[in-house]
């Protein structure tokens, strides 16, 4: 129960109590007045008579004692009067009933008890004793009026309540909004929402109270900052490059290493990039100037970044930098690489500082290693940049910019058109012929599942093509829209048509949504009306956001997480540490969980950095009530690793691959290796 409505019981316990006393009062004086007048008019009465009839009882006139006593009687003031000789015999006596008339209510009277006593007199003539006469008053007249002056009472009394009760829900409403406010606030700090009350109550109490949660606030956002600062100045001189702001050479190598060694399939283009004599033009033109071309590389790489989110980028060393591009195929790469070269020969590079600049590119892939089967070696990092090298050389044969591609393919695929491409997406989106999979993430322990990542496979008469294969063209189609909600329609009628979710109601699925169908208020709309048609199992939906995507659609995101917060959907951040947008975010959105990139977790036992900057994160999470997850973990010594860490849950191929069907995925338990 609120303090308010305590209050509030409280007073108006109090004011029923001061009103009934009251009223007892009024009744209890009332009566005793109604007593004293009764009797009072009875002894009078007796008194009068008794001068009156003395005569009358001296003559033995009967008939005058009757008319004297019928007037007497007839007024309707007394009850009963009797007239008592000497000799014994009763000379006369009348009785009238009492009758209520609708005056009083029989409970009433039988209530108030009014303690009515007969008067009783002697009638004399001179010192001689006639009689005795006895006269007592009628008491339904002083009823009706007791019981008029009752009802008066309890009706004012009635109306004051009202009005008290009133004006104490008015006053304290009024003295309770301070209060109120405080405990929004504190609503607010547990929903990451840090902010500080201006308005500080009158009363002092209150005011030391809003004074101190603001304090209170104000210390949180120091220690989030504070902790903000400390991993990002990890993250940055770790992994980022101070010149041109771009990931360095080891933050790309081991982005890069990841993508080689994912089971899940992957696809598309590593280009090295070299400023043709950098180092003459450092000596000419001066250090700065230098830095400047570096800083505007970045820069422009920064900007097509913004426009393709899984493109990883960084400068090597130099005036050396380094891309990986996703592809569908080569054709696509192709395009990819001609449209980030010709956006770098059209801008300051070339224009302004004179140097040309050359592409080696080589287009790799990986085909999805199914449960079961045998699969050809990952190509290697080294191997990887090698070929690179090797186009690079090659296109270094001509002095003006260009662009060159290893000779040698690795496609073992049909090549597509974009067009064709478009015609295989087109139909799975009519057919909806989408096929999920389910990867389970495991609490701390590894012992019992919490989440599935849901992963999305399509397929043509070439096989089974992962996402990380065809996105890119969802992407460059913009069917993204489309896709995600084609999955999530397919998750959600899965989790119906499931006998085994009713028994696994605490798990989440969880959805990777594209930065395109976050900016689509249509797919937000759409969304919405999509699940209303399940209300039973969309609480058991998580959506995903790549970090690397937040910077243009952070607002969006935020008006979509709140829509569907109010549904028990919740929001995570996939791909935590891939970014380089500093981690005020984690404050302004409505998130339930990090996953932490899978790059970070290979090799953790041995990668002490890795280690603390995920130990950072935990902490800067948890601070925040947020759950922390690994992911892509492959052996024992990195689980015991981030085990340390203090993550929430951990999943990779460790465990198992993903499973492709949903009641086998919900069966699935961890097996002791």
């Amino acid at each position: 129960m609120t303090l308010k409505r305590q209050l509030s019981l409280m007073a108006s316990a109090l004011i029923l109590l001061l009103l009934t006393g009251n009223l007892f009062l009024t009744l209890t004086n009332s009566s005793n007045y109604f007593e004293q007048q009764l009797n009072a008019r009875a002894y009078d009465a007796a008194t009068s008579l008794a001068l009156s009839m003395s005569n009358a009882v001296a003559d033995g006139d009967k008939v005058k004692l009757e008319r004297m006593i019928d007037v007497l009687f007839d007024r309707g003031f007394f009850s009963e009067i009797s007239l008592q000789l000497l000799d014994g015999s009763r000379l006369q006596r009348k009785v009238q009933p009492l009758t209520q008339n609708g005056a009083a209510p029989e409970w009433f009277v039988d209530v108030v008890d009014l303690a009515v006593i007969p008067a009783y007199t002697d009638v004399t003539q001179g010192w001689q004793r006639l009689g005795s006469l006895m006269v007592k008053s009628h008491t339904d007249l002083a009823y009706q009026d007791l019981w008029s002056i009752i009802k008066a009472e309890v009706i004012w009394y009635l109306w004051m309540a009202l009005v008290s009760l009133i004006s104490l829900q008015i006053i304290l409403r009024w003295m309770f909004k301070p209060l109120e406010r405080v405990e929004q606030q504190a609503l607010d700090i547990s929903e990451r929402n840090l902010y500080e009350q201006e308005k500080l109550p009158r009363a002092r109490e209150l005011r030391r109270v809003v004074l101190a949660m603001n304090q209170m606030v104000r210390k949180l956002k120091t220690i989030f900052a504070e902790q903000s600062a400390i991993t990002e100045k990890l993250r940055e001189e770790n992994y980022q490059d101070d010149v041109s702001q771009l990931l360095n050479r080891r933050g790309f190598d081991q982005r890069l290493q990841h993508i080689l060694q994912q089971s899940d399939g992957y696809s598309g283009v590593l280009v090295l990039m070299q400023v043709q004599e950098f180092s003459q033009y450092n000596q000419e033109q001066g250090r700065e100037a230098g830095d400047e071309i570096l800083f505007r590389i970045g820069e422009i790489f920064n900007q097509w970044h913004s426009d393709h989110n899984d493109v990883i980028i960084s400068r090597r060393t130099g005036a050396d930098f380094s891309l990986y591009i996703p592809a569908t195929d080569l054709i696509h790469g192709e395009e990819l690489v001609e449209q980030c070269f010709n956006l770098l020969s059209t801008t300051v590079l070339t224009q302004r500082g004179g140097l040309n600049f050359h592409f080696g590119a080589v287009f790799i892939e990986r085909s999805l290693v199914v449960e079961g089967t045998q699969t050809e070696h990952p190509l290697t990092l080294v191997d990887a940049l090698s070929k690179a090298d090797v186009a690079l050389r090659q296109a270094q044969t001509q002095h003006i910019s260009r662009y060159g591609f290893y000779a040698e393919s690795t496609q073992n695929d049909i090549e597509r058109t974009a067009s064709e491409w478009k015609g295989v997406l087109e139909t799975v989106l009519q057919e909806e012929s989408i096929e999920l999979h389910y990867q389970p993430i495991l609490d701390s322990k590894g012992e019992k599942v919490i989440h599935f990542e849901v992963l999305s496979r399509i397929y043509d008469q070439q096989g089974i093509i992962s996402a990380a294969r065809f996105w890119p063209m969802v992407e460059r189609h913009q069917l993204t829209p489309n896709f995600d909600l084609l999955v999530i329609k397919t998750l959600l009628g899965q989790l119906q048509s499931s006998a085994n979710v009713q028994h696994e109601a605490d798990k989440k699925f969880c959805i990777n949504l594209s930065a395109g169908s976050v900016l689509s208020e249509t797919f937000h709309d759409q969304l919405e009306e999509l699940l209303a048609l399940y209300p039973q199992w969309r609480e058991l939906l998580c959506i995903e956001i790549s970090e690397c995507s937040i910077s243009h659609i952070e607002f969006p995101l935020a008006r979509l997480a709140h829509r569907l917060k109010s549904q028990g959907v919740d929001l995570g951040i996939d791909q935590v540490g891939t970014g380089s947008l500093a981690f005020a975010y984690l404050q302004r959105l409505p998130l339930s969980y990090l996953r932490i990139a899978g790059s970070f977790n290979r090799g953790l036992h041995l990668a002490l950095d890795h280690k603390f900057f995920i130990q950072s994160m935990v902490q800067i999470a948890h601070n925040l009530d947020l759950q922390v997850l690994g992911e892509g973990v492959e052996n024992e010594d990195d689980i015991k690793a981030l085990k340390q860490t203090g993550v929430d849950g951990m999943g990779g191929y460790y465990f198992t691959p993903p499973i492709n069907d949903l009641n086998k995925a919900l069966e699935w338990r961890v097996k002791s290796k």
